[in-house]
């Protein structure tokens, strides 16, 4: 536990964001490797089908990510109170309700898999390769679903140590099972675009047996035999309402991503790929800024608790210029070096320049968007510690399906910028967002929320 009322903020936000920047790279470093493994053993069309698959794969898992996120609150309430028997009844029916979700969610995906497809135009040269990857991806859930919920308990009673070990486990066992499972080994026969699917799904499969048969040893709350299974309808409603909107914002994020990504496939399966490899780059440029954001919550969310509203002001400046230090690194190394860094996820061939230049093209507009980003996980960081995440629903859907959809498609057609117009949208977007979301923070009534009773923050602090 960490005391952020008193000190200096911008060590606090630097302290507290690197174990927490750790944890989200080692996540992120699960789908990077399976990327540069398609692409370096099976080539561009291998990537475009992956690429193909990512919107429907980040979207269809969305409702579980909030109800991951309130079950993450219920248990780090019952365990700061010391309220053993709470913590059995939320682990038991936040489990078997995020069970039974997560079973349903798989077979939607699996009955309705040619359709999403088709919703995004994927390309058919690359059509089956696509296919076979979501169908196994998605049959596969429910293992990746149990990592994250042990993940997501143990942050929840202050253990970020093992989370850690959990993500470099999953890691570890990506590195090794997907080029197996893709090229094939003894008597497994080659996989191709499936045994990088096949692979990720054992990975998962062994670290939530591994994971979970450790923390037997040496965390007792996780044993499923302790638990309290009797059926408790007021936990279960309390994971739905704090769930709901922060599920129904990833939701919004990936809707749009879909319809950015069927727009992308109309130009080819070089562009396509060319989009799968900046989606890669673009998520783990993003994870600093997620980080600091996750920090900020943090922060601010107990300057909020003990009143001190100057030192939430503070926060959000120190998390925004921390954040703007960062962006400027990686807005000059994808402006300057686009070829190489996008060069890592491809084998050398004719066809890879052919996307690599598109992947230059790319990031002679979306170089530009990481100071963006800086600003917008900040001001939502803050936000979200005062439960204002209702706003955060609004503002996601006012920049993707007010702003950037509508943008992208007017000037990648009628504009005639073809894909060079998507990417301009995307930029575009962004900064109105920043302009939305400092509006917001400015002036909405997130300052009059109640936190823990306390009283209201005053309507204008000389901080701002």
């Amino acid at each position: 536990m960490q005391d952020f009322t008193e000190g200096r903020i911008v060590r606090q936000i630097v302290h507290f964001s690197t174990p927490i920047l750790f944890g989200n790279l080692l996540m992120s470093a699960y789908g990077i490797i399976n990327m540069i493994w398609v692409g370096r053993l099976l080539g561009h069309k291998a990537v475009a089908a992956v690429s193909a698959s990512l919107p429907i794969i980040m979207l269809m898992p969305a409702f579980l990510i909030g109800l991951g996120m309130a079950t993450n609150v219920l248990i780090a309430q019952a365990f700061g109170r010391r309220d053993t028997a709470l913590l059995k009844k939320i682990l038991a029916n936040s489990f078997f309700t995020s069970v039974l979700f997560c079973l349903v969610i798989s077979a939607v995906a699996l009955l309705l898999r040619h359709r999403f497809l088709d919703w995004v135009n994927a390309p058919p040269e690359i059509r089956e390769m696509a296919l076979s990857y979501l169908t196994i991806i998605m049959a596969a859930l429910i293992f990746q679903f149990f990592v994250n919920w042990m993940a997501g308990v143990l942050r929840g009673m202050g253990d970020a140590v093992t989370v850690l070990k959990l993500f470099a486990m999953l890691t570890a066992f990506n590195i090794v099972l997907v080029p197996l499972c893709i090229r094939g080994v003894g008597p497994l026969p080659p996989g191709g675009v499936a045994g990088a699917a096949w692979g990720s799904s054992l990975a998962a499969v062994a670290t939530g047996a591994v994971g979970y048969a450790y923390l037997l040893r040496f965390n007792p709350y996780i044993n499923l035999r302790s638990w309290d299974y009797k059926a408790d309808w007021g936990i279960i409603r309390q994971v739905f309402a704090i769930g709901v909107p922060a599920s129904l914002q990833m939701m919004v994020v990936s809707v749009a991503g879909v319809f950015i990504l069927t727009l992308v496939n109309r130009y080819g399966t070089n562009v396509t790929a060319a989009f799968g490899i900046g989606m890669q780059i673009d998520m783990l440029a993003s994870i600093p800024f997620i980080s600091i954001g996750m920090a900020a919550t943090t922060i601010a969310g107990q300057n909020l608790g003990a009143q001190k509203f100057d030192r939430v002001y503070a926060t959000l400046r120190a998390s925004v210029f921390f954040g703007l230090a960062i962006a400027l690194i990686c807005t000059l190394a994808l402006f300057l070096f686009p070829k190489p860094i996008g060069a890592v996820f491809l084998k050398e061939s004719a066809d890879s320049a052919a996307v690599l230049e598109v992947v230059k093209n790319y990031y002679r507009w979306m170089a530009f968007i990481f100071p963006c980003f800086a600003v917008i996980f900040a001001i939502q960081g803050v936000l979200r510690s005062a439960g204002d995440t209702l706003a955060l629903l609004v503002l996601s859907f006012i920049a993707m399906f007010v702003i950037r959809i509508p943008l992208a498609y007017a000037l990648a057609g009628p504009a005639g910028f073809a894909e060079d117009g998507i990417w301009m949208a995307m930029v575009s977007s962004s900064a109105l967002a920043v302009g939305l979301n400092w509006l917001y923070y400015r002036k909405g009534p997130w300052r009059k929320r109640k936190v823990f009773g306390g009283q209201s923050p005053p309507a204008k602090s000389a901080a701002e």
